[in-house]
């Protein structure tokens, strides 16, 4: 009778343990934060090697049609990532954000004529985003593209990192000007008005040529002139009086930067 009863019990222990080698491990996210570089390589290699094939058959890649051959070649190939999952969230907004910049520059080659200025404009901007994105996979995630294109990601790459610079110091000068207090005060024959600000330069950038913007505003909150306040040189440290003239007494003034240079 013993006999029996370990025999039973050793058949359901080997039953059990079968059943659990049996038993599936259960399998974690696809997560794509290894591959999404070498996806978007692949994409950046497929966009360069259709210019390459367009312009060997005397093509224009700058006509609409063929643009959109262009950059729809390297949206297929990515647009996969856009339903993936990551474990850097980091890294997916770059790639989603990415994603985003070639889907404008679609919408701006079959909106726009590109002999227009609106196209200029448009492409440039998404131009812009789209190699500020691929700056930030060279530097921060490794991206590396085939030997033959690498020239062309070097180009990119320069550009988006001029425009970074540009970024940041868009926001310096205009973080200087925004808490700017514009005093008016009127001409002894009256009339006319005078409106002036000092402004120091607390940056370490020297600015050259600046223009600041003056919005005028009546006391209703509506803006009837703009004028203009500029100096030809605003060096790291200075102090420089902003100054506008014009007949409008305003009971509001807005300022905002025009346009700047920057000397080096």
């Amino acid at each position: 009778m013993m006999k029996k009863v370990f025999a039973a019990i050793l058949s359901i222990a080997l039953i059990a343990g079968v059943s659990a080698c049996g038993e599936k491990k259960a399998e974690g996210p696809d997560y794509a934060d290894d591959e999404a570089m070498s996806i978007i390589a692949e994409g950046f290699s497929k966009r360069s090697s259709l210019i390459d094939k367009l312009k060997g058959q005397g093509k224009d890649t700058s006509e609409s049609k063929n643009l959109q051959q262009i950059v729809q070649a390297e949206i297929d190939n990515d647009k996969p990532l856009k339903a993936r999952q990551f474990k850097d969230s980091k890294l997916q907004e770059q790639i989603i954000a990415y994603l985003n910049s070639l889907d404008d520059q679609l919408s701006v080659v079959k909106k726009y004529s590109s002999t227009s200025a609106e196209y200029t404009t448009a492409w440039s901007e998404a131009y812009d985003k789209r190699s500020t994105i691929l700056k930030t996979f060279v530097d921060k995630y490794g991206l590396k593209v085939d030997s033959k294109y690498q020239d062309t990601l070097d180009d990119l790459v320069r550009n988006g990192n001029s425009v970074q610079e540009k970024n940041e110091t868009d926001q310096v000068i205009n973080n200087l000007v925004s808490s700017a207090q514009f005093d008016r005060t009127e001409a002894e024959y009256g009339g006319y008005y005078t409106y002036s600000a000092v402004i120091e330069n607390t940056s370490k950038i020297n600015f050259g040529n600046v223009s600041l913007l003056l919005a005028l505003y009546d006391a209703d909150g509506v803006k009837v002139e703009e004028t203009f306040a500029n100096t030809s040189s605003w060096a790291a440290g200075e102090k420089v009086r902003f100054e506008a003239g014009t007949d409008v007494n305003a009971a509001q003034v807005k300022v905002s930067v025009s346009n700047y240079d920057v000397v080096k």
